[in-house]
């Protein structure tokens, strides 16, 4: 039962974040204003200059996106110290909620037991990045607050021209879009086994 309400929780979601978003194309690193999660802002192309530039996009709470967490998590502690390479994750909510999320606060119990139950990890540690603009609000304790954020066209699926979650988004060394895939789901392996190896033939070449 746990696990056909969590799904359907997504399904509702993800139709809310893709049905009305115009998709576009792009072929390089966009030049996004980008925060990390203690305010210090940069761009997109800053932190992919001369490096391979690996984004995964998702939000709280969605579950394929926790799915595809433990992948992400083996694969940053992999790489994270190569210096041609660059791992963010790029999140559509609120900052300040993704801090609590991060935190484990009780006031959001909820959605971090459900990233526990599909990461199988119990913790989080992945760099978190954000576009200013883009701060989707949750329902948490007893308050509703809004699940749009303060302007639509900022949000990751917008810029970068999908239409679901999570989406992970690779540029080469020269800012090339070399991989974009959306969604996560039980049976991963072949295809992380296809996006590690292009990672790595894209960090060795010059």
């Amino acid at each position: 039962m746990k696990v056909i309400t969590y799904s359907l929780f997504a399904f509702l979601i993800l139709i809310g974040f893709t049905v009305n978003g115009q998709t576009k194309k792009i072929k390089s690193i966009p030049d996004i204003d980008v925060y990390d999660i203690n305010g210090k802002h940069t761009t997109l192309k800053k932190l992919g200059q001369n490096k391979v530039l690996f984004i995964d996009c998702w939000f709280v709470p969605c579950p394929p996106c926790f799915r595809e967490m433990g992948m992400l998590h083996k694969l940053y502690a992999k790489y994270k110290d190569n210096p041609n390479f660059n791992f963010i994750t790029l999140c559509q909510t609120d900052s300040g909620i993704v801090k609590r999320f991060i935190a484990q606060d009780k006031s959001i119990d909820n959605f971090v037991r459900m990233y526990k139950d599909f990461s199988k990890r119990q913790d989080f540690k992945l760099p978190v990045y954000f576009i200013p603009g883009c701060n989707e609000k949750i329902y948490t304790g007893k308050t509703l607050a809004k699940y749009t954020p303060d302007d639509k066209t900022k949000c990751p699926d917008r810029q970068f021209g999908f239409r679901g979650y999570p989406t992970v988004i690779i540029f080469n060394k020269k800012g090339k879009l070399i991989f974009k895939k959306t969604g996560y789901g039980d049976h991963e392996d072949e295809n992380n086994l296809k996006m590690e190896n292009l990672i790595v033939q894209n960090i060795a070449a010059k």
